[in-house]
């Protein structure tokens, strides 16, 4: 059903896209456009228990991934703004060290007890900006990127993502997983560190919230561009977050675990 409301308003978007495109094509413009569609996504979050707010609430929250897909595919220079108005308002941007690649994460606030995040995946080929909607339906793990780790080898550019999801209020997740451009598409599925057992892209961990209730730090996963060591926080069989660390050495293709 929400798939089905969104083609709607993607249509209806499209039809107007070439009117406002004629006004709205600089930086300013442009951010002023998209915080005006993101403070409502923030009110209606807010109210979305009264009457018709939901419905305000998942239309807003529509037209706000359309014009932020539309407009950081069309213009390049969005790859490198800070969008510092939106970040205000808690939108969550990383972007890689070399500039090619960028996620845009918002808590659309249509989750019940988690978070429920969408994201814009955007990334640079030949001069030009691609985009990517990555949305996932609410009640399934919906997360969002805090940080994007550059690491070349082998004349290849990988780039690890981190990112979190909040289920309820006692689960939490946490991984890094591996994107690369490649023939001029972006590729989620980069093979990255080996197991005795298979090949993964990625690396993910959950947890109780509980555990870390009293730290002072929130614990991460973290990669050592010196040592090329990726560093993940161990979880007990219990779900409980430890203050150790597992970690995985790049050993000139894959990352594998290095034995304690």
């Amino acid at each position: 059903m929400r798939s089905f409301k969104l083609i709607i308003v993607f249509c209806i978007c499209f039809i107007t896209a070439q009117t406002f495109a004629q006004t709205i094509s600089s930086p300013q413009a442009i951010e002023n456009d998209l915080l005006r569609i993101f403070k409502r996504i923030n009110y209606y979050g807010t109210h979305k228990k009264e009457w018709k707010a939901i419905d305000s609430l998942k239309k807003m929250n529509s037209i706000f991934a359309f014009k932020l897909k539309y407009y950081t595919a069309k213009y390049p220079f969005t790859i490198d703004l800070k969008f510092t108005s939106l970040v205000k308002e808690r939108m969550v941007i990383a972007t890689s060290s070399d500039g090619m690649f960028r996620t845009y994460s918002w808590d659309t606030r249509l989750g019940n007890g988690g978070y429920d995040f969408d994201n814009i995946l955007q990334y640079k080929v030949n001069g030009q900006t691609l985009s990517l909607l990555k949305m996932d339906p609410p009640g399934k793990e919906a997360y969002w990127f805090p940080k994007i780790y550059t690491f070349t080898a082998n004349n290849k550019t990988m780039y690890m993502a981190v990112y979190n999801s909040v289920m309820s209020a006692s689960k939490a997740g946490q991984g890094i997983r591996a994107y690369a451009i490649e023939k001029g598409v972006l590729n989620g599925r980069v093979p990255m560190v080996k197991t005795p057992t298979a090949v993964l892209s990625r690396l993910y961990y959950e947890y109780n919230l509980q555990s870390v209730a009293d730290w002072d730090t929130f614990p991460s996963i973290t990669f050592d561009h010196t040592t090329k060591t990726i560093h993940t926080p161990l979880v007990d069989f219990s779900g409980k977050m430890t203050r150790k660390f597992i970690t995985y050495k790049f050993t000139g293709r894959f990352f594998e675990k290095v034995k304690s």
